[in-house]
């Protein structure tokens, strides 16, 4: 029979669980907790349902950006559901893609994709192809992949993903949305904005209609809508966008939350093509100061932020600090993400034009050849970047 101690725990984790769902994390927090030290008094440390328990707390603190207290607990829980349940368990493989989540977040790509194809190809098996744990193992193995930009393996995936996405919860659900919007972000990267663009418009207006618009995939969903019109060099509409998320976010997530930064750093970056460098320079050193802070040592986000602050010192006629702020993001950029990678080789891009502005036309020559090349071996033929950096190689001939 049930503990008397234990009367109150599935209320209790129904309502944190609504609560998250709402993006409310502040007020799902306690519930949660309360709920995990409910049942370890009353089961143990390694019941099934104190681990559902711990499961979920750990999910709440990744949500909150607070990584290392996540990933300490999923671990915890990963070992615990190991020894009780089997490796192969439901359960055990949720842990698996959580512990995922938590390493790509991290920027340790292929220690995520080793643990999201345990889990998927497991799931496959074990529960179906069309079971919600598996198209969420099969979701963020692909992530994972367009961000090592293995693009076509990456769309193979997702393609796959959203026939069994809208088979099973439809086309308006949520989860069908997230799927969607994968895509979209694929197709943006790969260099097929207009492809993207109806798939973005689609997932921001159902979302605001169905989950409300402070809601947190709202919100990054008018971020990606923002970022294709930045893409297809809208950017008056990229820029009103931008600002609508920055102040939606700075309100639902705090204002040094990661998904706040990052929309701090569109915003920079809207604001420099739109010519106000002053507002441009405010915004990037918001997010390159937050991502310092918040972020690990040498995370590639980091690196991103500097490179965005270096573009707007450009502009703004501070060569010199410019010229250092590249040089660091790009040394940490080609550690991180490695020499391909499209915003490696964007960097490779603007520190040779700095470069070649001040006459340091050898070196600027020799990012110029390898940027080119570095695009040849990650971007489509008919990419746009590809295609600049083409032009603009053959300007040292």
């Amino acid at each position: 029979p049930e503990a008397p101690a234990t009367q109150n725990d599935a209320a209790l984790e129904t309502q944190a669980l609504a609560l998250q769902s709402q993006g409310d994390y502040a007020a799902a927090e306690p519930l949660f907790r309360e709920c995990l030290a409910i049942r370890k008094a009353a089961f143990g440390p390694e019941d099934i349902d104190t681990l559902a328990a711990m499961n979920n707390l750990a999910n709440l603190l990744h949500d909150q950006a607070r990584t290392a207290e996540a990933q300490a607990l999923h671990w915890e829980c990963l070992k615990a559901r190991e020894r009780t349940l089997g490796d192969a368990h439901p359960h055990t493989l949720g842990s698996l893609n959580n512990l995922g989540l938590i390493l790509h977040a991290q920027a340790d790509l292929s220690g995520a994709e080793v643990l999201y194809r345990r889990a998927w190809e497991t799931l496959k098996t074990s529960a179906g192809p069309e079971d919600p744990l598996t198209l969420t193992c099969l979701n963020n193995l692909a992530n994972v992949l367009s961000d090592a930009a293995r693009y076509s393996e990456a769309e193979t995936l997702y393609r796959e993903l959203n026939t069994h996405l809208e088979k099973t919860f439809g086309p308006d659900d949520p989860t069908t949305l997230t799927g969607r919007g994968n895509l979209a972000n694929l197709l943006l990267r790969k260099g097929d904005p207009w492809a993207a663009g109806s798939l973005y418009q689609d997932c921001f207006a159902i979302r605001e209609r169905v989950q409300g618009p402070k809601h947190p995939e709202t919100l990054l969903a008018l971020n990606n809508l923002a970022s294709y019109h930045s893409e297809t060099g809208n950017y008056l509409e990229c820029e009103r966008l931008q600002r609508l998320c920055v102040e939606r976010r700075r309100n639902a997530l705090g204002p040094e939350h990661p998904d706040t930064l990052a929309s701090e750093e569109n915003l920079a970056d809207a604001l420099l093509k739109n010519g106000s460098l002053e507002e441009a320079a405010t915004h990037a050193e918001i997010a390159f100061g937050g991502r310092q802070r918040q972020l690990p040592p040498g995370h590639p986000d980091t690196f991103s932020a500097m490179g965005t602050l270096a573009a707007v010192l450009q502009a703004k006629g501070d060569k010199t600090q410019a010229a250092s702020y590249y040089e660091q993001a790009l040394a940490g950029l080609r550690e991180t993400r490695g020499s391909t990678h499209p915003t490696t080789l964007a960097l490779m891009y603007d520190l040779s034009v700095l470069w070649k502005a001040e006459g340091k036309t050898a070196p600027a020559r020799r990012l110029a050849y390898e940027a080119s090349a570095g695009a040849r071996r990650s971007l489509p033929a008919n990419h746009p970047a590809r295609r600049k950096y083409e032009e603009y190689r053959e300007t040292f001939r």
